[in-house]
């Protein structure tokens, strides 16, 4: 009988355990595949869980527990960015074992009986496991909505990597300190294990908010001062353009005098170069992009201002289309790297091949955004980044940004090189905003 309910509780136990697990990854991300492949995962997870757990090595089952809600995750549902599942897949491990650890302390404070106690009886066991998987089931919604809160949209290699290290330590340090109380009862000693093991966790949870938002601070703030000084470069532009004006409309009168005398002596060819003059000197100092979208012309007027220091011509083939949709912080990442990309390969090849296309067009419902531009070397990727050529570094780590940017608005960028011309097109959706 007692080797029945023992089965019968294990099964129980991971069974809803594996449940919630699926639960709660598909609340969070898209699946890939049919409901028949994760009902299989399911089963595939408790048998596991079961082996690991006949082995009676806790750190091991604990490892187990991490590895399979990471790997499920990222074999069976979808993300924009796969640090955000294995960190989700942490996060659900965290909330388990704090579960788990929480339902045996509290069964040993309101039984009276010590945890080696519990253990020993197999239908203490069961009750004690019975109440475990009622709590996983209630309380993982709101984890859920947490995690829906803050999205893990920029979470860093780094966090994932704490998270893990949390758990493990977590685990490591609960089975060490069991080992002393297990022959305990003392109500008083498992109550103040309880609130130091909440504390424990509510502080580390609160240092994970907080390094989370600094980065994501850290990360507005680069955006602002990129875009205040691509202003500040626009308006000094500005100054310069004025300043010239009142230059040139201050010698004006001198201009149409000479040009005049010019045409009035029979040299119409002369005072046609002369009129060409004047008009290429008033062009020079005025901007030559305009569109509806304040942003996009600072940017572009700015781009251009640095192509003409480096002898790059760029085309601008603009429609006149609405970007209010895209956030001016936005708006900054994604044209202002992939210009300043453009610029520092163009500036690696000969003077005869410096150019960039900028196109701009709607395509149905979507807004395409293409920039062409060639390259020397070798392109060599890491990912989402464009990390070196064999003519210089970094040229592409913006990319990463853009790439995140656009995901906001459900967009996706393609890269391609072909003849030493490299290509980045954007597709996205005025109607497809995520962040919101």
């Amino acid at each position: 009988m007692d080797k029945w309910i023992y089965i019968l509780d294990m099964f129980l136990s991971y069974g809803v355990s594996g449940y919630v697990m699926i639960k709660f990854l598909s609340d969070l991300f898209e699946r890939k595949y049919s409901g028949k492949i994760y009902i299989l995962a399911w089963l595939l997870f408790v048998v596991v869980a079961i082996a690991f757990n006949l082995t009676g090595i806790a750190i091991l089952k604990s490892i187990y527990g991490i590895i399979s809600a990471c790997a499920l995750g990222l074999l069976l549902f979808k993300a924009k960015d796969k640090r955000r599942i294995v960190g989700a897949g942490v996060f659900f491990f965290l909330y388990m074992f704090i579960i788990d650890t929480l339902s045996v302390l509290f069964f040993t404070v309101f039984s009276g009986r010590t945890i080696e106690t519990v253990r020993s009886d197999i239908v203490l066991l069961f009750i004690c496991g019975l109440g475990n998987q009622i709590m996983l089931l209630c309380f993982y919604k709101p984890i859920v909505t947490l995690m829906k809160k803050h999205k893990f949209d920029i979470i860093t290699l780094q966090q994932n990597l704490f998270l893990i290290v949390l758990a493990l330590f977590e685990a490591a340090l609960l089975i060490y300190i069991m080992s002393f109380i297990d022959k305990t009862s003392s109500g008083l000693m498992l109550t103040m294990m309880i609130a130091g093991f909440l504390g424990l966790d509510t502080y580390l949870i609160y240092l994970f908010e907080t390094i989370s938002q600094k980065y994501e601070l850290e990360r507005e703030i680069d955006l602002k001062k990129q875009q205040e000084e691509m202003q500040n470069n626009y308006y000094h532009s500005i100054e310069t353009q004025y300043d010239h004006s009142r230059r040139l409309i201050h010698d004006m009168k001198n201009h149409m005098q000479t040009l005049e005398e010019i045409y009035s002596e029979g040299s119409g060819i002369e005072a046609k170069q002369y009129a060409k003059t004047i008009l290429e000197s008033m062009d020079a100092f005025s901007g030559r992009f305009k569109c509806k979208n304040r942003v996009l012309t600072i940017i572009v007027n700015d781009k251009i201002l640095k192509c003409d220091e480096q002898s790059i011509k760029i085309n601008t083939q603009v429609e006149d289309l609405n970007f209010d949709f895209i956030d001016p912080f936005d708006m900054t990442t994604i044209f202002s790297n992939l210009l300043d990309n453009a610029i520092e390969a163009c500036s690696k090849v000969p003077i005869e091949r410096r150019k960039i296309d900028l196109t701009v067009y709607k395509f149905n419902e979507f807004i395409t955004i293409s920039i062409r531009n060639p390259y020397n070397g070798k392109l060599v990727w890491d990912k989402d980044s464009l990390v070196s050529t064999k003519g210089g570094k970094h040229m592409g780590l913006g990319l990463k940004n853009v790439k995140s940017a656009i995901e906001k608005y459900e967009g996706t960028m393609q890269r391609k090189s072909d003849a030493g011309r490299f290509e980045v097109k954007i597709l996205m959706s005025p109607e497809s905003r995520t962040d919101v």
